[in-house]
């Protein structure tokens, strides 16, 4: 958002010494990251227990410093592989689980929306679309690139998407 220079909703970081900002805005030079969940707008009555549980094991777990503890801590992941047999029957689950999804997609949006959409649906409709397209690239990101191929003593050929991406 700061490189793009757009606006980030209100109720999403906070200052230095802790204060919310409560005011939509540019993105200060200095912030923190609030919590999920970290103010009643963003859901702190229902999402605290669910926040806490994904810091404990994306964190915690992996020795980091939870999320709104530290300016910026390390970018740290949690992941699980589960056989999904030792719960139900394969073919069953992919049966509810499509059905589960096309019901949610179907879920009339809220006000001021254009449609529902599930997790993960965002970027597989990405993908297609720069598979097609290509990768667009922020100016600031090309002119890097260029930098250090430079540097490197290697060959750089601007993509086309380059000037169209301010």
């Amino acid at each position: 958002a700061k490189r793009l220079g757009t606006t980030i909703p209100a109720n999403f970081i906070a200052d230095m010494d802790g204060r919310v900002i409560d005011e939509p805005g540019p993105v200060p030079d200095e912030y923190q990251l609030l919590t999920y969940g970290g103010t009643r707008e963003l859901g702190s009555h229902k999402s605290y227990g669910l926040s806490m549980f994904i810091d404990i094991m994306c964190s915690v777990l992996a020795g980091a410093t939870p999320t709104g503890f530290s300016q910026r801590g390390p970018g740290n992941h949690f992941v699980a592989a589960y056989n999904i047999a030792a719960f139900t029957d394969v073919e069953e689950f992919k049966d509810h689980m499509d059905w589960y999804l096309a019901e949610m997609e179907a879920t009339p949006p809220a006000p001021g929306y254009e449609r529902v959409m599930t997790p993960g649906q965002e970027e597989e409709e990405m993908e297609a679309e720069r598979s097609v397209k290509g990768i667009p690239l922020h100016t600031e990101v090309v002119a890097w690139f260029e930098t250090i191929c430079q540097e490197l003593g290697v060959a750089f050929d601007a993509p086309e998407a380059a000037a169209k991406n301010p």
